[in-house]
Order: structure tokens, then C-alpha cells, then sequence
């Protein structure tokens, strides 16, 4: 049986009410300061952010390489700038496996709700998202593919994790299109990440080659390019 997790210690300034005297006016109450953080806490909740990622921020992210001080750069000023990005221009974030793309991405997110700027976040990994598509088929109990989209269609701000990781099958093709045209269409922002590259060399295709030539015609428009060309994978550091 599992065990049940300890209730949260009620807040000391206001007794878990949410309110608080007013300082000059003893008749009236004003939201105390621990309704922000329970708001950002659900936000951060409503982000799906994965666990291995939760501890992902600016501070946080290593840049020992100037590649990797520029990537980190350019999200700050993306943070920035949001609500009021660059013509509405997400960002689309290239380079090899380990470079930190994810991390800088989920730093974005977690950046804005820290900040409490407006907006509704979402985080999706692709490759994750076709497969509960996939088995929403054959069960009737897990939510309708339509059910799994309109978040990834709705949301301010999508990140877009492994654009291009599934293998580009008509299926995975009509999602995807169909997710980033939307999106485009009703000029929501996204930030991407993925392991191809606009060239292909002789061990991978190109990112055109893994989403094909209309979607990345809109995604020139719809984001601005971060390289991570060079940058070494951090896990093979790992101990």
C-alpha cells in the first residue's frame, strides 16, 4: 500500500486561509504572499515538465563553451522579450544528442512562470506523444487523439521536444503536420528541439528529410535558429 504523503505546513503568515490583514485598514484582507507561490506551483504542474527536468533553469545550465554561452544568451532574451517575443517568433533549437537543448528549452518555461509572467506553458516530448496516441486506439479508457492534441494546439508557449526522433511515417507525418501548422496558423509560439541538422551527412538524414519540405518552410517563420553545432554531449561526463 503506498504511503500517503505529509500535508503541506499550513503558511504561518495567514494559516492557510490565503488572506491576510490589510496593513492600514483592519476591516479588509489582501491575498497573502504564499497564493503566488501555490500559483506558480500549479503552473509548473500544468507544464508537464518531466521529472529529470524539474531542476532545469538559467543558473543551472553549464556554459563552458561559447556555443553554449551564446544558446544560453539568446533564451535569456527570449525570456525577456515574452510575452512579447520577436514578431511571435519561437525558438528552434539544433545540435548534437547531450548539448543541453532540453535543459535551455524547460529553462524557458520554468524562467516565465518563475517570473510570473503571463501565458499557459506545456512541455511534449514527441516520440512520447505518438505513442500514447498510438495506444489510445486500442483503449477505449485513455483520452481520444483529439483530447491529446488541443493542449499542444491551445497552450501560449509549447515545447516541442525531439522534432523529428519518430521515424517519419504518414501517420507521424499527418500529426506532426498538423500540430505545427496549427499552431502556425493561429501564430502561437513554439520552441523546438532536435538532433538534425539542415544538412544531412552521411550517417543522418536532414531535418527536412525527418519533417518534410512544408514544415520546414514554417518553421524558418515561425522560430529563430540556436545552434548547438559543436557543443560535446554533458552525459558522457557524468559519473
Amino acid at each position: 500500500m503506498r504511503s500517503l504523503s505529509p500535508a503541506p505546513t499550513p503558511c504561518a503568515r495567514c494559516n492557510g486561509s490565503g488572506w491576510v490583514p490589510h496593513p492600514f485598514d483592519s476591516s479588509r484582507v489582501e491575498p497573502c504572499g504564499c497564493q503566488g507561490d501555490l500559483r506558480r506551483q500549479q503552473r509548473l504542474s500544468s507544464a508537464q515538465i518531466p521529472r529529470r527536468y524539474e531542476h532545469c533553469s538559467l543558473e543551472t545550465f553549464k556554459a563552458n563553451s561559447p556555443t553554449l554561452r551564446n544558446a544560453k544568451t539568446r533564451v535569456q532574451e527570449f525570456i525577456d522579450l515574452w510575452p512579447g517575443t520577436d514578431e511571435g517568433r519561437g525558438l528552434l533549437m539544433i545540435g548534437p544528442c547531450g548539448a543541453g537543448k532540453t535543459h535551455l528549452a524547460v529553462a524557458a518555461l520554468v524562467e516565465i512562470i518563475a517570473a510570473g509572467k503571463p501565458g499557459r506553458m506545456l512541455f511534449s516530448n514527441f516520440q512520447d506523444l505518438i505513442q500514447e496516441i498510438q495506444a489510445s486506439f486500442d483503449n477505449d479508457q485513455v483520452p481520444s487523439k483529439s483530447e491529446l492534441l488541443r493542449p499542444l494546439l491551445e497552450v501560449d508557449l509549447l515545447v516541442l521536444d525531439e522534432l523529428g526522433s519518430q521515424k517519419p511515417t504518414t501517420f507521424v507525418q499527418d500529426i506532426l503536420y498538423y500540430v505545427i501548422n496549427t499552431r502556425y496558423n493561429e501564430e502561437r509560439t513554439t520552441i523546438f528541439t532536435t538532433n538534425y541538422a539542415d544538412t544531412a551527412d552521411a550517417k543522418d538524414e536532414s531535418l527536412t528529410q525527418r519533417i518534410g519540405v512544408r514544415l520546414r518552410s514554417r518553421l524558418y517563420e515561425m522560430t529563430n535558429l540556436i545552434s548547438f553545432a559543436g557543443a560535446s554531449d554533458f552525459r558522457r561526463n557524468v559519473i
